[in-house]
């Protein structure tokens, strides 16, 4: 039998990871309060970009727990929360720049229009996999036991409202959604600073 060692991470890894992870939905929560007509602005624009450069350390913290006994999922999890975080600095940057500029929607809309392919790749494919990933690891952290059932229960419904809040702009759920994912990033982010969190080995595998 070959088993994988145990994976350690560095106590000041550890305490870095779980800061992101209150920073980062704290500060995109305050974004929501800054809305204008469903539009970020200047400052909300800049705080949903920061949001997403802080937030990601955590969740890849996160997704290497659940990689030390789930490889494949934990695998894809860190590869989407990189890709949703892309897509969320971009949705913010726009937010920012619409500001500066003085665009309103239908002339933020009209230039993107001009670029159907770039903006694509940039804001329309990977914006829906930040949400997607919150969902998947809400049910990552369920199957590996890695946080309490309240914990990743609302961060899965928190997942589902994001879409729902965004897309059509409805702030009242927008606020409710950033609360379902902040109260449980909070909780996760404590955890991984006092070192709670369990860390798994990954699954032995038998040799000839």
């Amino acid at each position: 039998m070959i088993t994988a060692p145990f994976v350690t991470v560095p106590t000041q890894a550890r305490t870095v990871q779980g800061v992101c992870l209150i920073l980062g939905p704290v500060l995109n929560a305050a974004a929501t309060f800054l809305w204008t007509d469903g539009r970020h602005g200047v400052v909300g624009g800049a705080l949903v970009a920061w949001s997403c450069v802080l937030w990601l350390p955590g969740l890849l913290g996160l997704w290497e727990i659940v990689r030390s006994s789930r490889p494949v999922l934990g695998s894809v999890g860190a590869a989407l929360a990189v890709i949703g975080s892309f897509g969320g600095i971009a949705f913010g940057l726009q937010g920012f720049y619409e500001g500066a500029f003085g665009l309103d929607k239908q002339q933020s809309l009209d230039a993107l229009a001009a670029y159907p392919l770039t903006s694509q790749l940039v804001l329309w494919l990977p914006g829906p996999m930040f949400p997607l990933m919150l969902v998947l690891l809400a049910v990552a952290l369920a199957r590996t036991r890695s946080a309490p059932m309240w914990m990743w229960a609302v961060l899965g419904i928190g997942g589902v409202l994001w879409p729902v809040s965004r897309i059509p702009r409805i702030e009242a759920i927008a606020h409710v959604a950033d609360l379902a994912v902040l109260v449980p990033s909070v909780g996760l982010g404590a955890m991984l600073i006092a070192s709670a969190l369990p860390l798994r080995p990954a699954r032995s595998a038998a040799s000839a």
